[in-house]
């Protein structure tokens, strides 16, 4: 019975021109060999399965293949067949993560001051180099400053960070990137249409974005949902294997999130449970979502460019841009802290109602369930319920404070002062300190015509404020308030007969006017 090989070693890449992916590295590599400009050492850098250890395999080739030394080794003569299946005497594969200790490296190095067995080079492959104790690196040190002719060093990395800057520094560094989801997407449908496996298009996308950039964690996924396929890749299966959860679930959360119905998001949480689903995938894919939902928000004639499906477009018309990163925050931030709650059904439900929580009130008088394929309107920003005629600048103060539900709407509008109202447009004037706020301006046109029931324009301009603001009026107030308060105390008998007596002195910034010293005890 012939013995079988595991997609990610029949498939691994054994020339530069069928590497997927880092042509940055290859493009280097192929350049110094082809002019001969080589380097002695050559450190290679990044995550787990991106090709480290076969970019150094296909460079050791490169540099001892019997038809002669360049970026193109010819795979069938000896030296390249041997390096192949790991037992060419030349090439010295060495894992640091179980090789740490200093006298082994001291052996290692011994070796390398005689010439090579067979091939023009001696190659010293070191995986994971960051494993390597001080001691074992410090005996590297004058090898690597001036090696031998015939030897070349190639380290490799997850963790650049813990290599000494003394290992660095006599290196070549290349770091090797992530691959994108829509490469590992198109490298696994060649690959399965050549081992002659029945496919299902949707499927694969799922693999790779589990991926997480690594291109042998997405063979390794593959194998595995052949294995659990029986032969075939089907869609909801390979759902089921990883534990993702389908997107019209996703959306369900978003449509209950964006008419604020607590009760069906708990139902959505109960039936994860229920189905033993992933609640960190949950908010992954939710993060992943509201991306696109800012994108689309901001980019909607990009729809197709910028690979948006068309379901999407709905949702990103009912939030506006601060509530969509607001949203996508709590999601990747909630991801973070799914380890720390009681357990991750229960982290998970208070990031549903944390995104609840933070969002702008819809008006009572929106239905609490969506109609079926109805366009869900826009929610504007909660504020008092009073009506009242068109602003001027006599009312102004009282208007703003009407607003004081509407956040930071309230803000911009508590630090304005109204320069004149006319043709339906609000001409306000902003405290240059509270420039920041411009961006809420949107916000406080909604909030004004909710309150006003009429059709506002806000124009605002920035400058100094003459103190008609109700900030201002607020800050006037404290200031006098305040100064009653030290001055009551300051010519009170009492505290004069004190601080003659024993010399003391009044400080009066530990005065507080009675009203603030009740709200503080409240």
């Amino acid at each position: 019975m012939e013995t079988y090989q595991v997609l990610a070693r029949k498939w691994r890449p054994r020339t530069f021109s069928e590497l997927v992916g880092q042509e940055h590295v290859v493009r280097a590599l192929g350049n110094a060999l082809q002019t001969g400009r080589l380097h002695h050492a050559y450190l290679f850098t990044g995550t787990r399965g991106v090709g480290k250890t076969t970019i150094a395999r296909i460079l050791a080739k490169c540099l001892n293949c019997e038809a002669g030394l360049g970026p193109t080794p010819c795979g069938v003569c000896a030296t390249c067949c041997d390096i192949d299946r790991g037992r060419f005497p030349d090439m010295l594969e060495v894992d640091a993560a179980t090789n740490t200790k200093v006298e082994e490296m001291r052996e290692l190095l011994d070796n390398a001051q005689y010439m090579p067995v067979s091939g023009r080079f001696k190659v010293y492959i070191i995986d994971e180099v960051h494993m390597l104790s001080r001691s074992a690196f410090n005996s590297m040190l004058k090898t690597l400053e001036e090696p031998p002719e015939h030897v070349k060093f190639i380290l490799a990395t997850t963790d650049p960070q813990k290599v000494p800057v003394t290992v660095l520094s006599r290196c070549l560094q290349f770091n090797l990137r992530q691959m994108p989801p829509d490469l590992i997407t198109a490298h696994l449908a060649h690959i399965l249409e050549q081992e002659h496996i029945s496919c299902e298009p949707a499927a694969l996308p799922l693999i790779a974005r589990a991926a997480q950039g690594s291109m042998r964690d997405s063979l390794s996924l593959l194998d595995q949902a052949i294995a659990y396929g029986g032969g075939q890749i089907r869609q909801a299966e390979v759902r089921d294997m990883l534990g993702t959860i389908e997107q019209d679930f996703l959306l369900a959360i978003l449509r209950a999130l964006s008419i604020q119905d607590g009760a069906a998001l708990m139902q959505l949480a109960q039936n994860m449970v229920e189905r033993s689903l992933s609640f960190e995938q949950a908010l992954q894919d939710l993060a992943a979502l509201l991306h696109d939902l800012a994108l689309a928000h901001a980019l909607p004639e990009q729809q197709e460019a910028l690979g948006i499906e068309e379901a999407l477009m709905p949702l990103a018309q009912i939030w506006d841009a601060q509530t969509l990163q607001l949203l996508y925050q709590i999601a990747v931030q909630s991801r973070k802290d799914l380890p720390l709650a009681p357990d991750d059904a229960a982290g998970f439900r208070m990031a549903l109602l944390r995104m609840l929580a933070f969002q702008p009130e819809i008006p009572s008088s929106q239905p609490s369930q969506p109609a079926p394929q109805t366009k869900i309107s826009k929610p504007v920003l909660a504020v008092a319920a009073s009506k009242g005629p068109p602003p001027s600048p006599g009312d102004w103060l009282g208007l703003v404070r009407q607003l004081s539900g509407a956040g930071m709407a309230y803000e911009l509008a508590r630090h304005s002062q109204l320069l004149r109202y006319a043709d339906g447009t609000l001409h306000l004037l902003l405290d240059p300190a509270q420039r920041h706020l411009m961006s809420y301006k949107e916000k406080l046109r909604m909030a004004l015509e909710a309150l006003l029931d009429a059709d506002i324009r806000v124009s605002i301009e920035v400058g100094p404020v003459t103190g008609s603001s109700l900030a201002a009026t607020e800050e006037k107030d404290r200031a006098t308030k305040q100064q009653n308060a030290v001055d009551s105390i300051r010519n009170d008998p009492f505290v004069q007969a004190v601080m003659g007596a024993l010399g003391g002195k009044l400080v009066e910034s530990t005065i507080k006017p009675k009203q603030e010293q009740d709200q503080g005890e409240i």
